[in-house]
């Protein structure tokens, strides 16, 4: 994954295939992303660590913290979703 430091925001979009239970949660399950050396990544999310439903000047979001394997080793990664947009960006990676 390129010159990526921990905590840098990343900003990137995402392809995201989640999961929309009958009470309308949304669950992120795996993602792709390209690198700024036009590789693609594909990421399987191991677990959600936490969600939570966010304001950005009047725009909802949700910030979601999961975890996955990548390269073979475990990353933390923040993924954003904006309703009104209905896109999904990686946000940063935390370890």
């Amino acid at each position: 994954m390129g010159g990526y430091k921990t905590l840098d925001i990343l900003d990137i979009p995402v392809q995201m295939i989640s999961l929309c239970n009958a009470d309308g949660t949304i669950s992120p399950i795996r993602f792709r992303f390209e690198d700024g050396e036009d590789f693609i990544h594909t990421v399987s999310i191991t677990k959600i660590v936490s969600s939570k439903e966010v304001q950005y000047v009047g725009i909802e979001a949700f910030i979601y913290v999961c975890r996955a394997v990548l390269h073979g080793e475990e990353k933390q990664f923040e993924l954003k979703y904006t309703v009104r947009s209905h896109k999904w960006v990686l946000f940063r990676i935390i370890y």
